[in-house]
């Protein structure tokens, strides 16, 4: 009695054991579900612009479906007309019509097919592009802090394969959930109507078909999301090698940059490898299952002699039901891949950028009073940057800003142009906060030269008059002369229309900076902010780009132009209205160079470090 009722507790253990089992897989597969719809349905919204072209796409697969189911009906009928009637009960006309049944079916089925699948792709192609461009726009808007925590490659990656795999997930995904369910419906209606008996032999293992579904899944899902981390880890260790290909070969570490690569690209073949294994599986698995059915029809029509044209029929229509249920199959993996690359498109979709314009901002002015920094304070993280910062700045004055590399000269720039907000005061420019002012506004008034000259893959008149295209060759020479540009690009292959290539690789540092500078006068900014502009130069560039800043701030220009200078080098800066000088963040003196020499204080130490005094 006792090993009984021990049994009985254990058969009870066990079912309540394998009904929690199958309870929890439900759980966990309405999980998933419950995590990708959110995704899923986000990005549908994408589609809204173009409904009426997706509507007419879901017809034309829908007529498909239907064109299919009447394939097997048209197939029955023709076998049995020509094969099964009396002898001699149909003319060859009567034959030759029936026959003709079967192309023409088939060329309607064709159409629906090509225009559905045209429609769809259509669709898909053009919810990419939007994206793509909804992305690139957000990316160029975005504030500079966002870009110091996103590697370069990684933001390529997003712009590029992660959008690529949204395709799948409007057009193949939403394709075959309407194309194939409605086709195995349709071809099911017409063999039931033909032999149920013979339909039932023949899909009895048709669930089993889930099986791949349910067990590759999660494992698509998995290393789809590895797979486009790998890949953009790859495209930014790439990036980073070509835009730095000086220092490796100067370094000699061509070696190590190829092992780094190479290991990169090892895990994104192995994670891309895992996808491709998970979907080769499912294939193989549904065409056993496809094979077993067959038989079981065969076998069935040989113990019930059914009639040729029904095996014919059935055949034909298990034939056609097996390419759904192996597209179905693959619409779980697909949908798995592509929402993983819809995610990491939308979680940078939803950074907002930390520097904005408030409601109602209004257009400023150009500057012609004063530039004015109240009690200007910048905290990076947790690091202090500028402390306090009190500066008025006349129109038509060149004030210099010196300091120790760290001293917060470039972060103060940063500030005039709102690359950052200041955390606390407040920057005014002819009385209004740049914060009240809309950012194109603002950037319009200042014109900035930094020591790291960004030239673009163009010619040199499309470099010049970026931040003016509307200007004339005319023009864009007037700015080169004032730059001393003007003799090096006359020499140049093309002259104005040389193309210099990536970063401006065909000109030297000083012909760079010298461009810049061209750039920025062009632009014809109010305040011209000069950030370290001689610093990487070698002295002879550095000549020639300090004569082009001489004639700009103490030449036929003086008044015109209200400029900052950074510069290390403090000879450059001696005759500046007012150098500030910048200690730890904080304006610890300010005056004209033979004030502070006279003083014992931060000025006076740097010049006579320099200058050996």
């Amino acid at each position: 009695m006792y090993d009984i009722e021990k049994k009985r507790g254990e058969w009870r253990g066990e079912n309540r054991g394998r009904e929690g089992r199958r309870r929890g897989g439900i759980k966990r597969a309405m999980g998933r579900w419950q995590t990708i719809w959110p995704t899923y349905r986000r990005l549908l919204r994408e589609v809204r612009p173009y409904r009426w072209r997706l509507a007419a796409g879901i017809a034309c697969n829908v007529a498909f479906a239907g064109a299919n189911g009447a394939m097997v009906y048209v197939v029955r009928e023709v076998w049995a007309g020509v094969f099964e009637s009396a002898a001699g009960a149909l003319s060859l006309w009567q034959v030759v019509g029936l026959a003709a049944l079967v192309p023409a079916t088939m060329a309607v089925r064709g159409l629906c097919d090509f225009l559905g699948g045209y429609l769809m792709n259509w669709v898909g192609l053009r919810v990419v592009a939007q994206l793509r461009q909804r992305l690139f726009d957000h990316l160029v808007g975005m504030s500079q802090d966002f870009f110091s925590e996103m590697r370069t490659g990684k933001l390529i990656a997003h712009v590029t394969s992660d959008v690529a795999l949204v395709q799948q997930a409007v057009s193949s995904v939403i394709q075959d959930v309407i194309k194939q369910p409605f086709t195995l419906v349709f071809v099911a209606v017409m063999l039931v109507r033909t032999d149920w008996r013979l339909t039932m032999a023949a899909v009895v293992l048709l669930p089993l078909a889930l099986v791949p579904v349910m067990v590759y899944g999660r494992r698509i899902r998995r290393s789809s999301r590895a797979g486009q981390e790998q890949q953009a880890s790859l495209v930014s260790v790439l990036q980073e090698a070509l835009q730095g290909r000086r220092v490796i070969q100067a370094f000699g570490a061509e070696e190590r940059e190829r092992a780094d690569f190479a290991e990169v690209n090892r895990r994104v073949f192995r994670e891309r490898m895992r996808i491709v294994r998970a979907r080769a599986l499912s294939g193989p698995l549904i065409e056993m299952l496809a094979g077993l059915g067959a038989a079981a029809v065969f076998a069935y029509a040989y113990a019930t002699g059914a009639p040729a044209s029904n095996l014919v029929a059935v055949a034909l229509g298990l034939f056609m039901m097996y390419e759904p249920v192996k597209r179905l199959s693959g619409v779980h993996l697909q949908l798995q891949e592509s929402v993983t690359g819809a995610e990491r498109v939308f979680a940078v979709l939803d950074r907002a950028p930390t520097v904005r314009e408030r409601p109602g901002a209004r257009e400023l002015a150009r500057f012609s009073r004063e530039l004015r920094l109240e009690d200007v304070s910048f905290r990076y993280e947790e690091a202090s940057v500028l402390d306090r910062v009190n500066l008025v700045i006349p129109a038509g004055t060149v004030t210099a800003i010196v300091g120790a590399s760290g001293a917060g000269k470039s972060t103060l720039f940063h500030l005039l142009v709102r690359f950052f907000d200041p955390t606390e005061g407040r920057i005014l420019l002819d009385g209004v906060d740049l914060r009240d002012a809309t950012l194109r506004s603002v950037r319009a008034q200042f014109g900035l030269v930094t020591q790291e000259t960004f030239l673009f893959h163009d010619t040199v008149a499309a470099n010049i008059a970026y931040g003016r295209p509307t200007a004339t060759r005319a023009e864009i020479e007037a700015a080169a002369r004032r730059a001393h540009a003007h003799e090096f690009i006359e020499a140049l292959p093309q002259g104005y229309d040389t193309v210099i290539g990536d970063l401006g690789v065909k000109l030297s540092g000083g012909q760079r900076q010298r461009l810049a500078l061209a750039r920025a006068i062009l632009a014809d900014a109010p305040i011209l902010l000069l950030d370290e502009a001689t610093s990487a130069l070698d002295s002879e560039s550095e000549r020639q780009v300090q004569a082009a800043l001489d004639e700009l701030m103490w030449g036929g220009q003086r008044g015109r132009l209200t400029m900052l200078v950074i510069a290390h080098r403090l000879a450059t800066v001696q005759r500046a209205d007012r150098i500030v000088v910048l200690e730890r963040g904080r304006v610890v003196e300010e005056g004209r160079h033979e004030e502070l020499v006279k003083r014992d204080g931060v000025y006076r130490r740097l010049y006579e470090l320099q200058f050996q005094v």
